[in-house]
């Protein structure tokens, strides 16, 4: 059966960030066992306030622009790009078209959450939260010849949490990597016991494709969150896999969703982020 052709769309600002999505963009399609397109998408910002064209870059400079990357990126990394040219709000846009052209991903390049970027951070975490094309947010170019060698996956009670299992086993089927389950501490029996089924879950079908997997626990004395870096930190894990909220309430905004925690990690490990209800589509 021949295996279908993957699609890996880039925000692409001209800046290093976004040059760091692009170099994890080519690992991940050299070690991929999928053939692999990438394309660019450039966004022209229209609305006005925050999110309006900061960088008063035209359409025809943009162009251009777009043409000497591509010809760059084929010389220095000996891939062929496509790129695209869009107009509205970045992070709508983006996704948008994620989903319309059935991309496998969206690798985006961030500085972390910090300042400013803490406000238009949130409103990005808005966007991956409603978006069915799995984000993939970097902070730093790949670092190591093998990527997503080890996967670090926060599992709780939530029914949802099956579909993140089993989008782990997707990626690690594609690069043959190593699973790590961390679970929270529960004091209660019948979290307990919700948890327990979706370890049970995580088993067997981990186990029925030939995989490696590990359990961990977090500690009880700190964040479940900060557990989750500590152990990605620990065992010098190279993706950590969450799945985002489906509607993000006003709380989110004021003091930062869980996931903004893990996505503007300080150890910079990058972050792959999901949605409930969008493995089938993928």
């Amino acid at each position: 059966m021949e295996t279908k052709e993957m699609l890996f769309i880039i925000p692409w600002d001209f800046t290093p960030v976004a040059e760091n999505a692009l170099k994890y963009a080519v690992k991940l399609a050299k070690l991929a066992k999928s053939s692999v397109k990438i394309e660019l998408v450039h966004v022209l910002q229209t609305g006005g306030g925050l999110f309006s064209k900061s960088s008063k870059i035209t359409d025809q400079e943009a162009t251009e622009k777009l043409k000497e990357d591509q010809s760059r990126i084929k010389e220095t990394y000996s891939v062929e790009v496509k790129a695209k040219i869009l107009e509205g709000n970045l992070f709508d846009s983006v996704s948008e078209y994620a989903s319309e052209q059935q991309a496998d991903m969206v690798i985006m390049g961030t500085h972390g959450i910090k300042g400013v970027q803490k406000l238009t951070g949130s409103w990005a975490l808005k966007v991956i939260a409603g978006s069915d094309v799995p984000f993939l947010v970097v902070q730093d170019g790949p670092t190591c010849e093998k990527v997503f060698e080890h996967i670090v996956m926060p599992v709780d009670f939530r029914d949802e949490e099956k579909e993140k299992i089993q989008w782990a086993i997707k990626i690690a089927i594609q690069y043959q990597s190593k699973i790590h389950i961390i679970i929270p501490n529960a004091f209660d029996s019948g979290v307990q016991k919700k948890i327990n089924n979706n370890i049970a879950f995580a088993k067997m079908h981990i186990e029925s494709y030939g995989l490696e997997w590990e359990l961990h626990n977090a500690a009880k004395s700190k964040s479940f969150q900060e557990e989750v870096i500590n152990l990605a930190r620990d065992i010098e894990a190279d993706l950590i896999l969450v799945m985002t909220k489906p509607n993000l309430d006003l709380t989110d905004y004021v003091f930062g969703a869980q996931e903004q925690y893990i996505i503007a990690n300080n150890a910079k490990i990058p972050v792959i982020c999901v949605n409930p209800g969008t493995l089938v589509s993928n």
